[in-house]
């Protein structure tokens, strides 16, 4: 399962939108089709932003600062809205502003209502990256532990690039399609590494280096 699927299915489980509605007071139907937008969108976002040795330092700092273990549910009820909003600001820089107004043109909300559910989820997002980029990290280690010992062979090599290709699973697709069409280019597919996660997950893990 790739870094999209996961973090989209944790903010998009029922218990999380339900958190998300009740602070906001947006339908939880048009939460969802929210999320299924904003959640690549960020991802991408920050993947850009790593490209850059001073980005990926940045983002590193900042995911050392959001390293709560409670349920998305939990986070999003207790979310410090302006914490969540200098996330957001951070994330999309100059772009945040056509940003939204796409995100809100396409899933038929206010930009008001768009940059609360972000504010709302941002600090959990970053929480949950925090904890994936971690678990990325230590599985690496074990696995180049494993590949340095005479029996190690391919399995350790395998295993990586299991971690950082991500799976195929399909519960992220219809949010590729979406994301293609908030960035007027061809399909996106959960598999480009740039839209799965794979790529921001391997630009931290050589960053922290």
């Amino acid at each position: 399962m790739s870094l999209l699927s996961t973090l989209l299915g944790a903010m998009s489980k029922d218990d999380s939108v339900e958190a998300v509605s009740k602070k906001t007071g947006i339908s939880k139907i048009a939460i969802g089709g929210l999320l299924a937008l904003a959640v690549p969108l960020l991802i991408k976002k920050l993947t850009s932003n790593a490209q850059s040795q001073q980005g990926a330092t940045s983002l590193l700092g900042a995911l050392s600062q959001h390293t709560d273990t409670t349920s998305v549910a939990n986070q999003i009820a207790n979310a410090d809205t302006s914490d969540g909003s200098a996330i957001i600001g951070h994330i999309l820089g100059s772009d945040q502003a056509g940003a939204i107004s796409q995100l809100a043109a396409q899933s038929n909300l206010s930009e008001a209502q768009v940059s609360s559910v972000l504010d709302n989820i941002a600090p959990a997002l970053m929480s949950s990256l925090s904890a994936a980029n971690t678990e990325n990290i230590q599985q690496q280690a074990a696995q180049a532990a494993q590949q340095a010992a005479p029996a190690g062979g391919l399995g350790g090599l395998s295993s990586i690039l299991g971690i950082l290709g991500g799976g195929n699973s399909n519960s992220g697709g219809g949010a590729g399609s979406l994301l293609g069409s908030l960035f007027g280019g061809g399909q996106k597919d959960d598999d480009d590494d740039n839209n799965n996660g794979a790529a921001l997950l391997s630009l931290l893990m050589n960053s922290a280096k």
